[in-house]
């Protein structure tokens, strides 16, 4: 009599979300590069290009010339929010966008993840067999990795995400 196990539905739809989050992210790959920021700051660069003062813009927003001053100087130096980033927009005439692109697909830096995982788990392992004097060859030690990876795989991402106190997070 042959025995098969169900999936458990919570574990189904968990699985399905998370496959729905990682083609969110994976379409920003798309995007062939962000361009580049301007060394002014866009909300500088913009309000020149539209041959607006400083204080015309301060105006429209209700706030001093300085203040525009100071946000445009924040965004060069990475400080200014992004609901401040999404006012000067707004009176500018522009969209604010902002995204995280991935640097790959997301599946393999969750597998590169594993993989880094799991060859230092078995380095730690390995460094204690060295010193009893026990050695496994490089096919064995790839096919280990190979399993560790897979398990990490199955058990998901918190466990790949998990560090250790002291530890570096790569």
């Amino acid at each position: 009599m042959a025995t098969f196990s169900v999936r458990n539905p919570k574990d189904m739809v968990r699985s399905m979300v998370r496959e729905q989050y990682k083609e969110i992210a994976n379409s920003a790959t798309k995007l062939k590069g962000a361009p580049i920021i301007p060394a002014e700051g866009w909300v500088r660069t913009i309000r020149k290009a539209l041959d607006m003062s400083g204080a015309q813009l301060a105006e429209r927003l209700n706030l001093s010339r300085n203040r525009i001053s100071i946000l445009e100087r924040r965004e060069v130096e990475g400080e200014i929010t992004i609901n401040q980033l999404k006012d000067l927009a707004e009176k500018l005439g522009c969209e604010f966008t902002y995204a995280l692109v991935p640097k790959k697909d997301v599946s393999l830096i969750i597998e590169d993840r594993a993989e880094k995982l799991a060859k230092d788990r078995l380095s730690i392992n390995s460094q204690n067999m060295f010193l009893e004097a026990q050695v496994i060859s490089s096919k064995k030690e790839k096919f280990l990795v190979n399993e560790l990876k897979q398990d990490l795989l199955k058990a998901g991402g918190r466990v790949l995400w998990r560090t250790k106190k002291g530890e570096v997070n790569s």
